[in-house]
């Protein structure tokens, strides 16, 4: 009988503990569902600009006036949107002035980007267009002269090159095998080398305020060595691949294999914005090792026998030069890779080039077509 009691008990237990949670459950399907509802009555807040873009031609060009201009029903007379091209604030617009003629020779060539913001009620409404700007130049053509040619070291992956004081200074690539060196001009001979660490694909080098700044392909490391000693002073760190990299002894210029020229900061290696190379049919892709010469970026047209001449400030191509057949074909062998590397001597303005495991290097001079 006491059994029975006990089993009794704890059936009926049993049942008010079930029937307890079923309930609970019940209110909170029910609480989840009067939350739902009431997300469903919220209205996603609806964006009341209208950006609107006007350009002369169906391809705009450098030099055109663009018509940016902005609307909206919801916009009252009390309100004012700012416009910012490439994230400068150029304008304040209001409806009773709310057109800006934006002169594209103040901008640069390829990717711009409009913007027009407005704070209404504490939010903040943004719309954004992008504008591809070609070249408004036809770029000129060049050839070249070869005035001296150098023993290159064949096994030298080449990557980065530059030259001071009477020597050239070269990085080598590939996984295990980068270097960075000092060569002797005349003969190629190794004066001082080192490699770098073996996990890293070594590219371009600079020299900046007595150092070598190095980038690594894909490894998103970036190497600052002391000039003399060659020893490893700073690293830092970037986004995406890094293939070339000079300076106009204020900013440093670095690609990524792509139309994209970034400007870096000398002290942070930080962006500071960007630039891409266009002419006057569209993006010139594959720019590789670089070097500034007389105000301008030369750079090297990956997989091309050819170098183009940018402009710093706007990204225009204003030059190709063509280096085809500069490699003899009975100096190529099994490991002969493409043009890669320029240098200048800027005291007797002196041009070098040569290639990824080429034989010999070039002193070359370019003549226009």
């Amino acid at each position: 009988m006491y059994k029975f009691r006990i089993a009794l008990t704890i059936i009926i237990a049993s049942i008010v503990f079930l029937a307890s949670c079923k309930s609970e459950k019940k209110n909170e399907q029910k609480k989840d569902v009067v939350e739902n509802n009431n997300l469903n009555n919220i209205k996603k807040e609806k964006n009341p600009l209208i950006l609107t873009i006007t350009e002369q031609n169906k391809k705009s060009v450098f030099g055109d006036i663009i018509s940016i201009s902005i609307s909206g029903s919801e916009i009252s007379n009390e309100d004012t949107v700012t416009l910012l091209i490439n994230d400068e604030e150029v304008a304040k617009l209001e409806l009773n002035n709310s057109k800006y003629e934006w002169n594209t020779k103040n901008s640069k060539v390829g990717r711009n980007i409009i913007e027009v913001e407005l704070n209404k009620n504490n939010k903040l409404f943004r719309k954004t267009k992008n504008i591809i700007l070609l070249s408004d130049i036809t770029p000129e053509e060049y050839t070249y002269k070869v005035k001296n040619v150098y023993k290159h070291d064949v096994n030298a992956y080449t990557q980065g090159l530059f030259y001071h004081d009477g020597f050239l200074y070269e990085a080598t690539g590939l996984k295990g095998k980068s270097t960075i060196r000092k060569v002797k001009l005349e003969t190629g001979e190794v004066i001082h080398g080192f490699a770098i660490p073996t996990d890293v694909f070594g590219e371009g080098i600079v020299l900046f305020d007595n150092k070598i700044i190095q980038i690594s392909w894909q490894a998103g490391r970036g190497f600052v060595y002391d000039f003399e000693t060659f020893k490893v002073i700073d690293e830092f760190s970037y986004a995406g691949e890094g293939w070339g990299i000079c300076t106009d002894n204020k900013n440093l210029f670095m690609t990524n294999g792509s139309a994209e020229i970034k400007v870096l900061e000398t002290q942070s290696y930080s962006t500071i914005k960007t630039l891409q190379a266009y002419d006057n049919e569209g993006a010139v892709i594959y720019l590789n090792e670089l070097e500034y010469i007389n105000g301008f970026i030369y750079a090297n047209i990956y997989q091309y026998e050819k170098i183009v001449k940018i402009d710093p400030k706007t990204g225009k191509v204003l030059a190709y030069i063509d280096l085809n057949g500069i490699l003899p074909m009975n100096d190529y062998t099994s490991k002969t890779d493409v043009l890669n590397g320029i240098a200048y001597d800027e005291n007797t303005n002196r041009i070098f080039v040569t290639g990824k495991n080429w034989p010999k290097l070039f002193e070359v001079e370019f003549i226009k077509k």
